[in-house]
């Protein structure tokens, strides 16, 4: 079996990160206010508890650019919380998830 020659141009942008960057790219606008950018604690934005998912969400409630936020997030199939909303893979989560194994469904 012999190897497929890799040219330079796939081998440094067939990534899955570079592809969702240039497709859902960060906008900077000057007229954009994103609340979080100086948040001094960017790890409220990824909560372990209910307490955390509410102070995150707390935050975002009056940011400007929530829902473009959010777009990003599912987008790029983030995790945390984006725009208010908790994603897992890109996806919207009900709550935390809680450890161990799931209880059997009879």
């Amino acid at each position: 079996m012999t190897a497929r020659k890799i040219s330079a141009h796939e081998d440094r942008f067939d990534t899955k990160g570079v592809t969702i960057a240039f497709t859902a790219p960060t906008p900077h606008q000057p007229g954009l206010v994103w609340a979080c950018a100086d948040h001094p604690d960017p790890d409220v934005f990824h909560p372990i508890d209910e307490a955390g998912l509410a102070e995150a969400q707390a935050f975002c409630a009056d940011c400007p650019v929530r829902a473009l936020c959010l777009d990003l997030g599912q987008r790029r199939d983030e995790y945390g919380v984006w725009g208010g909303v908790l994603l897992e893979n890109g996806k919207p989560q009900s709550g935390i998830p809680r450890r161990g194994r799931p209880p059997k469904v009879a």
